[in-house]
Formats: structure tokens, C-alpha cells, sequence
């Protein structure tokens, strides 16, 4: 796993299989902008994220652009089932276009208390977003063209 710091303030996260650009609106919301397969390693940013976000707002509402997410492995899903289970003020609003990761996310949203939803809708999405912080934007995942993936 490789990350780098980018000059808009945000953090790229990427190793061959996927790639995750984590943008800071304050006010314990993220946006995470996803392409590829997600992994453990991504899992442990995504938490490290939370657990920043915790300490300074005392809430996570994490804001996923999943639209271009192939999937998420069975151990990804498995850690970040438990961690949202066990942080009642955390929530998790994904967009996405595959009806697998629908049906994943619903299973998920069983063990955490309804804190997870998947939307379809880029604009509904995106108005949850300015209801957590007015600022908030869908932002397109940015790759510096000497990024080396794979």
C-alpha cells in the first residue's frame, strides 16, 4: 500500500488492486472517492480516517463515492462491519451502481443499526452530503499522472 499527500489537502491511498482519495470536509465528514477493489489495507485507512474524525467531532460520517468500486473483499467488509458495529456515531452513506455491492452493504447495515445506506442517485447522495456540511461536493477521483499503480 502506498499513499501520498496531494496538494489539494486531500490523501491518496493506492496499491494494485484499487485506489481511494480521502477528502477532509471538517465537521467529522469525509468524502472517500473509490475505484478498483478494496482490501484490508484500505480498510485500515478508512478507520484511521474514523477514529481521527471521532476524537476531534465526535462523530464520522463517512460520504463514499463508490460508483467506481469493483468490490470489496470479504475482509474488508468483515473489519469495517465491526468497527462501524462498535461506533454508534458513525454512519456510512455510499454511492454506487452495482446491485452486489448493494445487496453487501444491506447485509452490513443488519449488524450496525440501519447506519449504512447505499443510494443510486448521485444528486440524492450528494444533498446528504450539504445536509452534514453545506460545502460538500461530489468530487471526481484525482490520479497524478506519474502515479505508479501497479
Amino acid at each position: 500500500m502506498n499513499s501520498r499527500n496531494l496538494d489539494d489537502g486531500s490523501v491518496l491511498h493506492f496499491d494494485g488492486q484499487g485506489i481511494m482519495q480521502i477528502h477532509d470536509f471538517g465537521r467529522g465528514v469525509s468524502l472517500h472517492v473509490r475505484r478498483g477493489i478494496m482490501t484490508l489495507d484500505f480498510a485500515k485507512h478508512v478507520i484511521e480516517d474514523g477514529e481521527r474524525h471521532l476524537r476531534t467531532s465526535g462523530r464520522y460520517v463517512l460520504m463514499v463515492d463508490g460508483a467506481e468500486t469493483r468490490m470489496h473483499t470479504t475482509e474488508f467488509r468483515e473489519v469495517m462491519t465491526k468497527w462501524f458495529a462498535e461506533h454508534d456515531s458513525a454512519v456510512v452513506h455510499m454511492l454506487i451502481k452495482s446491485r452486489m455491492l448493494e445487496m453487501a452493504l444491506n447485509v452490513a447495515n443488519l449488524m450496525v443499526g440501519g447506519r449504512a445506506r447505499a443510494y443510486f442517485n448521485p444528486e440524492v447522495w450528494e444533498s446528504i452530503g450539504r445536509q452534514e456540511v453545506p460545502s460538500f461536493i461530489r468530487r471526481p477521483l484525482v490520479v497524478p499522472p506519474d502515479l505508479r499503480t501497479g
